[in-house]
Formats: structure tokens, C-alpha cells, sequence
């Protein structure tokens, strides 16, 4: 464990001068920025569908947005961006040269990328709060100072988003690991998207067993929808973490067999 924490921080230091570090900032605060300015527009609209706390109105769409779309692609670029950095620098020769063992360089990618996906949805919250307040402020008709989000809630989505999101991570760290161009990966999570809102779109309850879903099955479960509570966590969570102990083990060993980083 005393050589895990310094190779595991230099990961962590290794986005200070890449674009993911800004990707991290951009994509907590913009999903809440355009649901703040989205109301700004639609205020009169919108006050007519506030029955009590205007809060819960907010979130819905602010998650919904994010779970739908947003939060999927940003996981893949995040996790491409990062893989990136190795491949843009030439790096990854002088990475297998130190004295740390191919396994644990993996770990602590991985590690990292959870800790960047956690920060994402941590910094998330505090955007959120002051943009639904300063959207109060200009518009005193929508209650939202008179009124307090659900903290509990909040960070309750916040934890189920994260178990979604491993299922992805753990996919795209193998595909980045299988191929050097961030366009395959990239592609791959455009077509399982436009794969995803079929799914949706034909009701199939199938949609379970795909984890591009899971992020909107957390946050809001479509009418047609129906599955089982395993314990604390609902059953497509359970297969998320499944998906992610699978690709994980994959992706640990193809990188520790046979990845060279010249790929």
C-alpha cells in the first residue's frame, strides 16, 4: 500500500494540464446551466406546473437531461481524453519502465476514472444549488428561494448514477486500451445511444440488459418498465456492477498480457 498512494496521486495529477480537467468543470455545471436558462425563457410556462416545492421540478429536469444523454458521452470522453494523454505524450513506454507492475498501473487508472466520475457528480450539486437560486433570484415567481431542494434526494441520485455509471467506465477503459484512436470508442457509444433510444421508443423491456440505459433507469423509470429490488439497489444497478467486474477483469488482462501502448 506505500507505493500504491504515490502512483495512484500521480494518475490523479496527470489531467492538471489536459482538457479532462476542464471536461470535469464543464460537465457538472453545464447540464444545470442550460435547465437554468432553459426556465429563464419558459418561467410563465413553467410556474403553471409548480404545485408546492418548484425543487423537484428542477431536478427532474436537470437529471433527466443529464441521465438521457449527457452523462454517457461525457463518461466516454472523459475516460477517452484521459487514455489520451499516454498515447498523445508517447508516454506509455516510460510508464511500463517504472518500478510498478502493469497490474497496478491498471487499478489505478481505473481507480482514477471512478474518483473523476465521483468528482463530476460531487461538483454537480453545488452548481446546481446556486444556479436554481440565482434562477430564484431573477425570477421570484418560480419560489425557488422561498423553497429548499431535497439534499437527500440529491445526493441519493448522485449515488445510484455513479453505480450506473461503472458499467461504462469499465466498457470504454478496455476499449481504449483495444484501440489507440479515440473515434472507435467514441462511435461505439454513438451507436449503442441511437441503440438505447430504440429501446425506449419500442418499450422492450430488454433495455435492463443494456447498460447505455442505465443512467435514465436510475433517474426516472419509463411507464413500461418493470423490475425487481435485489437488496439496496434495483436490478439493472446489480447488472451495472456485474458489467463492470466482467470488463474489468477483460480489460485487466488484456493490458497486463498483451497491451504494449503502440496500438
Amino acid at each position: 500500500m506505500t507505493g500504491f498512494w504515490p502512483s495512484f496521486l500521480v494518475e490523479i495529477i496527470k489531467i492538471k494540464n489536459s482538457f479532462a480537467k476542464w471536461l470535469i468543470l464543464l460537465g457538472a455545471s453545464l447540464m444545470p446551466a442550460f435547465v437554468a436558462f432553459v426556465a429563464l425563457n419558459k418561467w410563465k410556462q413553467l410556474v403553471k406546473e409548480i404545485h408546492d416545492n418548484p425543487w423537484p421540478l428542477f431536478s427532474e429536469m436537470s437529471w433527466k437531461g443529464m441521465a438521457f444523454f449527457y452523462s454517457v458521452f461525457f463518461i466516454v470522453l472523459l475516460v477517452c481524453l484521459y487514455f489520451n494523454i499516454e498515447y498523445k505524450n508517447n508516454t506509455w513506454k516510460h510508464v511500463f519502465t517504472l518500478p510498478i507492475k502493469k497490474g497496478q498501473v491498471y487499478v489505478n487508472k481505473l481507480l482514477a476514472v471512478v474518483v473523476f466520475v465521483v468528482c463530476y457528480y460531487i461538483l454537480f450539486v453545488p452548481f446546481w444549488i446556486i444556479l436554481g437560486y440565482l434562477l430564484g433570484a431573477i425570477r421570484p415567481q418560480l419560489q425557488l428561494i422561498t423553497h429548499t431542494p431535497d439534499l437527500e434526494l440529491l445526493f441519493l441520485n448522485c449515488f445510484h448514477s455513479v453505480i450506473s455509471s461503472l458499467s461504462i467506465i469499465a466498457i470504454h477503459i478496455w476499449l481504449s486500451i483495444r484501440f489507440k484512436n479515440m473515434i472507435i470508442p467514441i462511435g461505439f457509444a454513438v451507436f449503442c445511444s441511437i441503440v438505447m433510444v430504440a429501446l425506449f421508443q419500442g418499450g422492450a423491456e430488454e433495455v435492463k440488459y443494456f447498460p447505455y440505459a442505465y443512467h435514465y433507469l436510475s433517474i426516472s423509470r419509463p411507464p413500461f418498465f418493470h423490475e425487481s429490488k435485489w437488496g439496496p439497489l434495483p436490478q439493472h444497478e446489480w447488472y451495472s456492477l456485474g458489467y463492470f467486474f466482467v470488463f474489468t477483469m477483460l480489460g485487466y488482462w488484456d493490458f497486463t498480457r498483451k497491451f504494449s501502448g503502440n496500438k
